[in-house]
């Protein structure tokens, strides 16, 4: 009799296996098959399809894993293999005209919005949030400031989104005149909404609203806004000959953020300047660093932040699959390359992190 209990209750777990299997082999969306086809068959000879339907199920599985497992100092194995599943995805030949990567994003930036619309508690706190490529949010109670929000002109970041978005910030930053980091979406939503927009010379020249800021050497100002006022300091970087400038801003809390864009000169000219920066800037909390930067021993040394969080990977809009700089490369440079001992956090598309 124990036997036959036993045998009935094996027969009972595996019927409801089954079903359950049913179910959602019913549920799930036709997206990610030809409809009503058995073997499938159809996918022969339409590579495009195929990556599109391969897609889908690597960014629902990675979604679940990333949300299970979310950012840290420490990258357990879970979240490597989530980021490692995107990195599989971004470096297919055209990510960007996946609808499988734009729906991915796009519910990524919702659940980022719907972070923001709830009140964020503690006077001292500061949330960070990666968005799509470097565009970055510094969230305190009082105010959020953004640097290099991108889109690619709606067509990875819709406009009903990016509108929010926008609406959710009280300052933008953009580093430099690269179109990976500013977006004429956004300068026309900050406009609608009366967001101040703080750029180099070289980035919409002929926008009188937006507040160009060049200087020769390291600029110090105060920003006045409805929500509290910030100190800014800017300095004179470049991505080789086009102007970088790098942000590092004082929150109302006290709290010191910065983002270096894409810092790069050749002949390591701007490091001799920047090589003892730090000793004249707020010593600063988190730095939003390009994962890509040459010398990034010496720059880490240079602004001495206590945290880095890195970005620029996986940008897909401009960039070649070799230069789509993956999350298992910065993984690795981190790991076996550099030899800073300050920690980073690495974030995917619509995660933060809470500073503390």
């Amino acid at each position: 009799m124990k036997e036959l209990r036993i045998f009935r209750n094996l027969l009972v777990t595996g019927i409801l296996a089954i079903v359950s299997i049913g179910v959602s082999a019913q549920e799930t969306p036709s997206r990610h098959a030809v409809p009503g086809q058995r073997y499938l068959k159809e996918y022969w000879s339409q590579s495009d399809l195929y990556l599109q339907h391969q897609a889908y199920y690597m960014l629902d599985l990675a979604d679940k894993a990333l949300v299970a497992n979310p950012p840290s100092k420490e990258i357990n194995l879970e979240r490597r293999m989530a980021m490692l599943m995107l990195d599989a995805v971004t470096h297919e030949p055209a990510p960007i005209d996946n609808p499988a990567v734009q729906e991915y994003l796009a519910m990524r930036m919702n659940r980022v919005l719907e972070d923001l619309d709830k009140p964020l508690k503690g006077r001292k706190s500061l949330r960070i949030y990666r968005l799509y490529n470097s565009g970055t949010l510094f969230r305190t109670k009082d105010l959020t400031v953004a640097v290099d929000i991108n889109g690619r002109e709606g067509k990875l970041i819709p406009d009903e989104i990016m509108e929010k978005l926008i609406g959710h910030i009280d300052i933008l930053f953009i580093t430099h005149n690269h179109e990976d980091h500013f977006d004429t979406r956004a300068q026309y939503f900050c406009h609608k909404a009366g967001v101040p927009i703080y750029a180099t010379d070289e980035i919409f020249k002929d926008d009188p609203k937006v507040n160009h800021i060049r200087k020769d050497d390291l600029y110090t100002f105060n920003v006045d806004l409805p929500k509290g006022s910030l100190t800014i300091n800017a300095l004179p970087g470049h991505q080789d000959a086009v102007h970088n400038n790098i942000w590092i801003v004082t929150m109302p809390n006290g709290k010191v953020v910065g983002a270096t864009g894409d810092q790069w000169m050749d002949e390591k000219k701007d490091l001799e300047w920047l090589k003892d920066i730090h000793s004249r800037l707020p010593q600063i909390d988190v730095l939003s660093m390009d994962c890509w930067i040459h010398d990034y021993d010496e720059h880490v040394a240079a602004f001495s932040p206590k945290l880095i969080v890195s970005q620029h990977e996986n940008e897909i809009g401009a960039h070649g699959i070799d230069h789509r700089e993956s999350y298992w490369m910065t993984m690795f440079k981190q790991e076996k390359v550099h030899q800073s001992q300050v920690p980073y956090v690495l974030m995917t598309w619509g995660e933060w992190y809470d500073y503390k």
